[in-house]
C-alpha cells in the first residue's frame, strides 16, 4: 500500500521556526523528531504538510525574523521516479503556488502527477496524507469528522454518503427555489391584477368625462367614421380608397396631416396678403410723414433766411466784415494814443525842468501845458468808437450763425426731398394723389384679413379639439383591447401557475424519494458492515489504551448514516456512552483519533491508500506503557507507510525505536539549539551513527 510514495529530502528556509536554508535527508526512511519543545520539531512537520497542500485559512507560515521569501522543497519518489515539489511564499504575499518538476527538470501540474492527493487532520496536529481511488465524483461530505471520513473511505461509501448530503443540500436549495418560484408566481399574479386594475381605472376616468359627449360609448367603427367625416370637412372630398383598411390611429394621423396642410396653406395665403397690405400702408404713411417734414423744413428755412437778410441790413456778409475791421482799427489807434500819453506823462514826472521837449518831435513845450494836454488824452473815454465796434461784432456773429443754420436747414431739406423721391418710386401715382384715402383703405383691408385669420384659427382649433377627442376615443378602444388581453392572460397564467405548483411539488417529492432510497441503501450497508468494523476498531482501541473498563467502540444505529461514536464495555455491553470524553482520560482520547488509521492501514481490502503520516507530539497525556503500545503500533504501520513523528519524549522513544524498528528504516532528528537569526540547529542520527 502506497509503497511507491516516499519522501527523500526536505529543504526549508524562512518557514515558521526556520530562517537560513537547511536540508533534512530522509532517504525514504521514517523520521522521528525528538527533543525539547519550541526548538523547531513542529516546523518540520508543518513544512511537509504546507509544501504538499499550501496554507490553511488564516494560517501564517513565514518567519517574522527572516527578510527573504518562504521556501519549502520536498524531494520524493513515486514508483522509482524522483520528483521535486517546491513551494514559495513571496514576502508580503498571502498566496503560494506549487512548482513540480521531474528528474529531467520538466515542469508538471501536481494534480496531473498525484490527482488523488488528500490530507485529513486526524485530531490535533496529526495529518494523514492519503489517496482515494479516482472517481468522477470526488466531493467529500462536508459534515464528516476525520474519524467518520476514515471509516467511509475504508468502506468505499464516501460518495454514497456525499450523494446523500448533496441531495439534502439540493432539497434545501429546492425548498428555497420552491419558495422563490411561489413568490415569483404570486408577484406575477399581483402584477397582472394590478395592471388589470389600472386599466379598469383608466377606462373609468375616460367614461367619467367622455370625449364622445352624452351618447353611448362608440365602437371602433363609430370612431373611424367620425374621423372620415372630419377628413371630408377638411379636404372638401370624401376619403378615397387609400384610406380603407387603416386603423383608427392611422386615420387620426391622416386627418391631422390634412388639417396641417389645409391650415398651413390658408393661413400662409392670408398672412402673405396681410403682410403686403401692411407693407403698402407703412410705405404710404412714411411718404406722408416725409412730405409733412418737407413742408415744415421749408417753412423753417424761409423764416431763417428772412432773419439772415434782416440781420445784414442790405449788406453782404463781406461788407459787414469790412466795417467791423475798420471800426476795430480806429479803436486800436485810440488805445495806442492813450498808451503813448500815459508813457509821456510818466516821463514828464521824471523831468524837473519847466520847459521840456516833446518825447516824439523834441519841440519845446511848457511842462505844465504839456501835462494838461496829456492828461486830457489819458482821461478821454473810448466813447462811441468802441461801442459801435461791439455792436458791429455782435451783428457779424449773428449773421454767421444764421448763415450756418440756413445751410443746415437747406441740407436737411434736400435730403428729405431725396427720400421722398426714393419712396415715391415704389408708390402708384394715384396713391400719391389720394394719399390719406389710400392709407385708410389699407387699414380697413388689414383689419378684414386679420379677422379672417382669427376665424380660420378658431376653425382649426375646433377641428383639433375634435381630433383630440377622437384620440381619447382611440385610447379608450386601445385600453379596452389591452384589458381584454390581460384578462385572457390571467386565465392562462392561472393554468400555468397551477401546473407549475404541481410540477414543483412532484419534483421535490421525487428528489426526497431518491434521498430516502440512497439513505436506506447506505444504512443497510452500514448495518451489515459496522459490526465487523466495530470489532476491528475495538481491538485497536483496546490495544492502544488498555483501558480497564471501556474497551469497545460502537456506533449509534439511530443516527445512521451519521457515524456517532459510542464507547462501551465488554463487561457490560448494554451501557453505551455517547460522549467518550466523559469517561476517557487524555491519553485514551488522543489514542482514539488514531484508531481508524491503525485499523485500516493494514487491511488488504482498504480502498484508501495512506502515503504519509505526520504526527506532532501524539503522546501528550500518555504514560510510559501507552507510549510503548503506540510505538509498537507505529512499527506495524511503518511496514506500509512513511512516518514523520515529533515528540518531546526523547529518552522513551530512543529505546522503543530500537526495539520495534529496523535500524536502517528510520532516522532521528534532534534539535540541539535554536536562535531567532539562525533557526534550529539539527543533529541527525542514522544507523546508530550521527551526522550533524
Amino acid at each position: 500500500m502506497a509503497s511507491g510514495f516516499r519522501i527523500q529530502k526536505v529543504a526549508i528556509e524562512g518557514f515558521k521556526g526556520f530562517t537560513t536554508h537547511q536540508e533534512i535527508a530522509l532517504d525514504g526512511c521514517h523520521a522521528f523528531l525528538l527533543g525539547q519543545n519550541n526548538k523547531g520539531k513542529s516546523s518540520i512537520v508543518e513544512a511537509l504538510r504546507w509544501g504538499l497542500f499550501g496554507s490553511r485559512a488564516n494560517e501564517s507560515v513565514a518567519n517574522r525574523n527572516y527578510s527573504g521569501d518562504c521556501h519549502v522543497e520536498i524531494t520524493f519518489m513515486i514508483e522509482g521516479r524522483e520528483w521535486h515539489l517546491r513551494r514559495i511564499l513571496i514576502k508580503g504575499s498571502r498566496e503560494s503556488d506549487p512548482k513540480l518538476t521531474d528528474d529531467q527538470g520538466k515542469e508538471h501540474d501536481l494534480q496531473d502527477v498525484i490527482p488523488q492527493l488528500n490530507s485529513t487532520d486526524s485530531g490535533e496536529r496529526t495529518h494523514i496524507i492519503f489517496a482515494r481511488p479516482p472517481t468522477p465524483r470526488s466531493r467529500q461530505p462536508e459534515d464528516l469528522s476525520p474519524f467518520e471520513r476514515a471509516i467511509y473511505n475504508h468502506l468505499g461509501l464516501t460518495h454514497p454518503r456525499s450523494l446523500r448530503d448533496q441531495l439534502n443540500d439540493f432539497l434545501k436549495t429546492q425548498e428555497l427555489e420552491e419558495t422563490s418560484i411561489t413568490d415569483r408566481l404570486t408577484g406575477a399574479r399581483h402584477n397582472i391584477d394590478r395592471d388589470i386594475s389600472q386599466l379598469e381605472g383608466k377606462i373609468d376616468d375616460i367614461v367619467g368625462s367622455p370625449p364622445w359627449g352624452n351618447s353611448h360609448p362608440p365602437t371602433t367603427a363609430d370612431s373611424e367614421n367620425k374621423v372620415r367625416e372630419i377628413i371630408k370637412e377638411i379636404t372638401g372630398n370624401p376619403p378615397d380608397d387609400a384610406f380603407s383598411g387603416l386603423s383608427l390611429d392611422a386615420l387620426i394621423d391622416e386627418a391631422k396631416d390634412a388639417l396641417e396642410n389645409r391650415g398651413s396653406q390658408d393661413l400662409d395665403e392670408l398672412e402673405k396678403e396681410v403682410e403686403e397690405i401692411i407693407e403698402r400702408r407703412e410705405r404710404l404713411e412714411e411718404f406722408r410723414e416725409i412730405q409733412e417734414k418737407i413742408e415744415t423744413q421749408q417753412s423753417m428755412l424761409q423764416d431763417k433766411q428772412s432773419e439772415f437778410d434782416d440781420t445784414l441790413e442790405n449788406m453782404s456778409l463781406d461788407e459787414l466784415q469790412n466795417r467791423v475791421n475798420e471800426k476795430r482799427a480806429a479803436a486800436e489807434a485810440e488805445a495806442l494814443r492813450r498808451q503813448i500819453a500815459e508813457t509821456a506823462s510818466d516821463l514828464l514826472h521824471r523831468d524837473e525842468e519847466n520847459s521840456v521837449s516833446c518825447p516824439v518831435c523834441e519841440t519845446k513845450h511848457s511842462k505844465e501845458n504839456l501835462e494838461v494836454l496829456l492828461q486830457q488824452i489819458i482821461e478821454k473815454s473810448p466813447g462811441a468808437t468802441t461801442l459801435e465796434l461791439k455792436q458791429l461784432e455782435a451783428q457779424l456773429k449773428q449773421a454767421k450763425d444764421l448763415k450756418d443754420e440756413v445751410q443746415s436747414l437747406k441740407s436737411n431739406f434736400d435730403k428729405l426731398k431725396q427720400e421722398a423721391e426714393t419712396i415715391k418710386a415704389y408708390i402708384e401715382p394715384e396713391d400719391v394723389e389720394e394719399l390719406s384715402e389710400r392709407i385708410k383703405q389699407c387699414s380697413v383691408r388689414e383689419a378684414s384679413i386679420k379677422e379672417q385669420i382669427d376665424g380660420r384659427e378658431d376653425w382649426l382649433s375646433t377641428i383639433k379639439h375634435r381630433l383630440s377627442n377622437l384620440r381619447s376615443e382611440e385610447r379608450f378602444h386601445d385600453i379596452k383591447k389591452k384589458l381584454t388581453s390581460m384578462k385572457q392572460s390571467r386565465k392562462r397564467f392561472e393554468r400555468v401557475e397551477k401546473e407549475c405548483n404541481r410540477f414543483v411539488e412532484s419534483f421535490g417529492d421525487s428528489v426526497r424519494a431518491i434521498r430516502e432510497a440512497v439513505e436506506v441503501c447506505l444504512n443497510e450497508r452500514l448495518e451489515d458492515d459496522l459490526p465487523q468494523i466495530s470489532d476491528d476498531l475495538s481491538k485497536v482501541f483496546a490495544s492502544l489504551t488498555c483501558h480497564p473498563q471501556y474497551d469497545r467502540l460502537t456506533f449509534d444505529k439511530k443516527e445512521l448514516p451519521n457515524l456517532k461514536l459510542q464507547v462501551a464495555s465488554s463487561h457490560n455491553p448494554s451501557v453505551l456512552i455517547d460522549s467518550p470524553d466523559d469517561v476517557l482520560n487524555g491519553q485514551a482520547e488522543s489514542a482514539l483519533n488514531l484508531v481508524p488509521y491503525f485499523t485500516f492501514i493494514q487491511a488488504d481490502d482498504a480502498l484508501t491508500q495512506v502515503y504519509l503520516v505526520l504526527l506532532d507530539d501524539p503522546t501528550r497525556g500518555f504514560d510510559e506503557e501507552h507510549i510503548k503500545i503506540l510505538v509498537e503500533r507505529l512499527a506495524e504501520w511503518g511496514e506500509h507507510v512513511q512516518l514523520v513523528l515529533a515528540s518531546h519524549e526523547k529518552s522513551r522513544f530512543r529505546s522503543l525505536l530500537q526495539e520495534n524498528f529496523k535500524l536502517d528504516s528510520y532516522i532521528v532528528v534532534e534539535p540541539i539549539g535554536w536562535t531567532p537569526a539562525g533557526g534550529p540547529q539539527l543533529k541527525i542520527e542514522r544507523h546508530e551513527s550521527s551526522q550533524t
